[in-house]
């Protein structure tokens, strides 16, 4: 998968939340384009390639790695499509 640039519609976003981009003067890392929003919530979006679109239709499920460092394990959510986020602070 490829990130990809966040943005949906302002008013699935809570107000204050502004475009980041995570490594962008890191070489060694590919950078991460992110809407933050006021509360901590930041929110990320990938495109599947072909052959993962592929994988998914012949009913491939879908893994998450989270590098947590041994620390604790931080809340996410994985989802197809935007999700209304204007109720978070």
């Amino acid at each position: 998968m490829d990130p990809a640039d966040p943005r949906v519609h302002p008013a699935l976003l809570p107000k204050g939340s502004v475009a980041t981009v995570y490594a962008e003067k890191q070489p060694e890392y590919t950078p991460l384009p992110t809407i933050r929003t006021p509360g901590g919530t930041v929110l990320t979006r990938w495109t599947p390639t072909d052959a993962e679109r592929a994988a998914i239709i012949r009913g491939e499920d879908i893994y998450v790695m989270v590098r947590t460092f041994n620390a604790p394990l931080q809340p996410l959510l994985v989802s197809v499509g935007p999700i209304d986020l204007s109720s978070l602070p």
